[in-house]
């Protein structure tokens, strides 16, 4: 039986899934998994990629293009890097207003998504929720996906004030009818805090590698890495073009942690230029008591 909160999106009867990638195929997988039997459009960049969907089973219909979506579905789901979504957003206000779609993505930077509504006016800052599900591996693409990847993982949600409580409420039902756990912040508060704890650990994983690139004998160097360099480097396989595109919408908020990282980096070389090993142990045991609370943290 279907749970009553969320019978309003199984009554939803055409949904548009823009991006068939990790997150948008997970998406995808886990509104079909949830028991959705409603007409599905697939658009990807890649037309082969919507049409393996459809031929899977999980979608009806390929879209050749996202230039009429709003005006033909109940849900538009943009699941594109940021850059796309911004885009989008920018070029289609008209049809946005005019359409009976409520939109919603899953971009990892919020503030630009935020400007992109407020130049559409009213109208359009009244039809979409952004969103962030936390959730992600490393690998990508279709075949990544999973339709248990949402399963308890936290999406915040950024809406822009005075959107109408109905589209809240879709939005909400949404993301709980894919397993996920719900809150809400600002645009602002979110890249800060996301550019701290996400895209700051992924930047100094590629920073590490790319010093390492440089130098002459990493590659045999690498022959004797153990479980820290493999542990500390997992990040390194992320897909670097989405990255690049996170970081530069991101950009103030990074700098911020680049500058605060560099202190606590120039800290510890004069630590170790003039052999303060107490001062240098409390340094790294204040580092090791917020990862301890880290791990504790709900």
């Amino acid at each position: 039986m279907q749970k009553e909160s969320h019978r309003r999106i199984h009554q939803l009867e055409r949904i548009a899934i823009c991006g068939l990638g990790l997150i948008g195929g997970s998406v995808l997988k886990a509104l079909r998994a949830a028991g959705y039997t409603g007409h599905v459009t697939a658009f990807d960049i890649d037309p082969a990629v919507a049409q393996q969907v459809c031929a899977e089973g999980f979608a009806n219909e390929v879209a050749l293009s996202a230039d009429r979506l709003f005006l033909e579905h109940d849900l538009v789901i943009l699941c594109q890097p940021v850059g796309v979504v911004v885009q989008y957003l920018l070029e289609q206000p008209a049809q946005i207003a005019a359409g009976r779609a409520i939109g919603i993505d899953v971009a990892s930077v919020k503030g630009p998504v935020a400007q992109a509504l407020r130049a559409g006016g009213a109208a359009v800052q009244a039809r979409f929720v952004p969103c962030h599900p936390i959730a992600g591996k490393a690998s990508h693409g279709w075949a990544a996906a999973q339709a248990d990847l949402l399963d308890g993982k936290l999406c915040i949600l950024t809406p822009e004030p005075g959107t109408p409580q109905p589209a809240l409420d879709l939005a909400l039902e949404f993301w709980s009818l894919l397993g996920a756990r719900t809150g809400f912040m600002a645009a602002q508060e979110h890249d800060a805090v996301y550019a701290a704890v996400s895209h700051m650990p992924q930047l100094l994983t590629y920073a590490y590698l790319h010093g390492l690139a440089a130098r002459e004998h990493t590659r045999e160097w690498l022959a004797y890495r153990g479980t820290g360099f493999k542990s500390f480097t997992r990040l390194g396989s992320s897909d670097a073009r989405l990255w690049a595109d996170i970081a530069t919408h991101n950009a103030a908020s990074l700098i911020e942690e680049i500058d605060s990282v560099s202190a606590s980096l120039a800290l510890f070389r004069q630590r170790l230029a003039q052999g303060q090993v107490s001062e240098l142990a409390e340094d790294f045991a204040s580092a090791r008591a917020l990862h301890a609370g880290s791990e504790t943290a709900g």
